[in-house]
């Protein structure tokens, strides 16, 4: 699976430096305020969960025309879960100035659902500029969601209960991301 993933990375990375060698057109390098809204495929590696759709906000600025910081919030959920992560991005452009860029991004925050846990995420892709405040982009990611237990709890006559871990939910996984810039 991880030769899977460093061969699409490489082969996005490729294919955007490919087209990036056109000639330079007016394309608005980003600056100042810029939102993002993505939604992504995942695909999980372990646990219960096979598949899991999310969507994701996030807002910030740019600094220099490549560096983006900004914080965001999202919504995965896979069959009876659902998780909410809230985190902190940085994100960077290669050639900003070309209408076809390479990015790379990193998310760090954590998560709140079933139950609380650690969120970190890692992307690679590519940008795709317009003239105008706005772009597309596309994006292979490496999503880890500290891994949870479903539990069941059983009142006994006595009313005390008894807890019995049923299941391990793990979000972790590898998706593909389609976003949106303005």
């Amino acid at each position: 699976m991880k030769k899977v993933f460093l061969t699409m990375v490489t082969a996005l990375l490729c294919a955007s430096y490919g087209f990036s060698q056109e000639a330079n057109v007016e394309i608005r390098v980003p600056d100042g305020y810029q939102g993002f809204i993505e939604q992504e495929n995942r695909f999980h590696l372990w646990g219960e969960e096979k598949n899991s759709v999310a969507l994701s906000t996030t807002h910030g600025f740019y600094f220099n025309g490549h560096t983006f910081v900004g914080i965001g919030i999202g919504l995965d959920g896979s069959g009876d879960h659902v998780i909410l992560p809230f985190y902190t991005a940085i994100k960077h452009v290669f050639l900003n100035d070309r209408s076809v860029s390479p990015v790379v991004g990193v998310r760090m925050g954590s998560y709140i659902g079933d139950d609380l846990g650690t969120y970190a995420d890692l992307s690679a892709g590519v940008r795709f500029a317009t003239k105008r405040d706005f772009a597309l982009s596309i994006s292979l990611a490496a999503s880890y969601s500290e891994p949870f237990y479903e539990y069941d709890y059983e009142w006994n006559a006595d009313y005390s209960t008894s807890i019995e871990k049923k299941n391990k939910i793990d979000f972790s996984g590898i998706s593909l991301r389609f976003g949106v810039e303005w």
